[in-house]
């Protein structure tokens, strides 16, 4: 981090001096590891011997790839191939069109209580109705051409991860939904909004009349056709048409994703036959490793997730949609299951745009070294599996009062 009080005005001689003496000894260690601690000049630029202000030429050249693709930490790293897509993605100019200032998402008012930097973003408390947000947020643009190439990097045979976490899902939703009187399951109709890969829905076909799902990818929706013969849709609910109505509706790790959720969860609502359950799940801001890590937290991923629900908000909001009965768990703790965050510690200095493409950069290796562990399913060392029991033994107790990092959510239409 760099140390504010060696800063001196232009023109400060002796500033200057007691300055170059000390970006001397931290350019001579910073070189032994291939970074550079140097002064910085006036065009922001750190001197490539680490003392003295360099000019534009005298930068080395993993500083220059840094500049170039908007690092500001002054760390040498390898061109990854989703830079040209990400430098792409947030165009380069002074309005910064990529953002958007958004109200609640939930009631549509401005006043919000700011709760602190969200790594390039603001999290922010509507003072009308408590829900937790971000503002700004990347632009309805940005986060659609996202989702048209978030599907490309996995691997969808060799996912275990994901089949055997729809798994334990299938099963959780089957122990804990509550049973509607006079509705036999095995004559229920089942649909699942943003099913993926279609992992869920191939579980759940043998305990269901019939199953469907809604992708917005067209490529996920084609791999659940061809490799399960699943009927998906690659539709958006909000732009298309449809029809259909069901005794169950499921939407995985959907709402914190949603920009207008009480418009979501009103669609739901209109498309569930009367009685029938909506079934989701959703990272919960009341957990204790929300508590303890605080912006390490897993789940804050401020690129993909646009709100953040506690049970009291989440209630309100189906309420207010219409559901009743509605029941909430919580479980999982990310201390014990998940390594926390840290893409969220970006350089302040930077302007906007290169904030966000730190922080998408820090998202996408956080992502590569996961896909890569994803395939170790049923390959666990002893050490392994008695770490995950210990865990699961300690996330129940902790878990228990309402703290998990996941809530599960059962919600009946009346």
């Amino acid at each position: 981090m760099r140390n504010r009080r060696f800063r001196p005005e232009r023109g400060n001689d002796k500033g200057n001096d007691r300055r170059n003496r000390k970006g001397g000894d931290r350019g001579d260690r910073g070189k032994r590891r291939g970074r550079s601690f140097g002064p910085r000049d006036g065009n922001n630029n750190r001197g490539s011997e680490g003392h003295g202000f360099a000019d534009r030429s005298q930068v080395t050249q993993s500083e220059n790839m840094d500049q170039d693709q908007g690092r500001g930490r002054g760390r040498g790293r390898e061109r990854h191939p989703t830079d040209d897509f990400f430098n792409r993605l947030l165009r380069p100019g002074e309005s910064n069109d990529f953002l958007e200032k958004t109200p609640c998402p939930a009631c549509g008012k401005m006043p919000a209580r700011i709760k602190g930097r969200l790594g390039p973003t603001l999290l922010r408390r509507c003072r009308a109705c408590s829900l937790v947000y971000i503002s700004p947020r990347l632009a309805t643009s940005v986060r659609e051409e996202m989702l048209r190439r978030e599907p490309s990097p996995i691997s969808s045979d060799r996912n275990l991860w994901l089949r055997h976490e729809m798994a334990e899902r299938m099963v959780r939703m089957h122990r804990e939904m509550p049973t509607v009187k006079g509705m036999n399951k095995r004559a229920a109709s089942l649909l699942e909004i943003g099913c993926r890969w279609g992992h869920f829905l191939q579980l759940c076909r043998p305990h269901y009349r019939s199953v469907e799902g809604l992708e917005w990818s067209k490529e996920r929706a084609a791999f659940a056709r061809d490799r399960f013969d699943l009927q998906v849709s690659a539709t958006d609910i909000f732009r298309d048409p449809w029809d259909g109505r069901y005794n169950v509706i499921a939407a995985w790790d959907l709402m914190e994703r949603e920009p207008h959720p009480l418009e979501f969860l009103r669609w739901v609502h209109d498309h569930l036959e009367p009685g029938g359950q909506l079934v989701l799940s959703t990272p919960n801001y009341n957990s204790l490793s929300r508590r303890i890590l605080g912006k390490r937290w897993f789940f804050f991923e401020p690129s993909r997730h646009l709100v953040y629900f506690t049970p009291a908000t989440l209630k309100a909001l189906l309420r207010q949609a219409g559901f009743t009965d509605v029941r909430i768990r919580t479980s999982g703790l990310s201390p014990l299951r998940d390594w926390f965050s840290d893409i969220n510690r970006v350089d302040r200095e930077d302007d906007p745009r290169d904030q966000w493409l730190e922080s998408l950069r820090g998202r996408e290796a956080v992502e590569s070294a996961r896909r890569e562990g994803q395939t170790t399913i049923g390959r666990e060392t002893a050490w392994k599996k008695a770490r995950k029991r210990i865990a699961t033994f300690l996330s129940s107790i902790v878990t228990s009062p309402g703290w998990g990092d996941e809530m599960r959510v059962y919600a009946r239409r009346s």
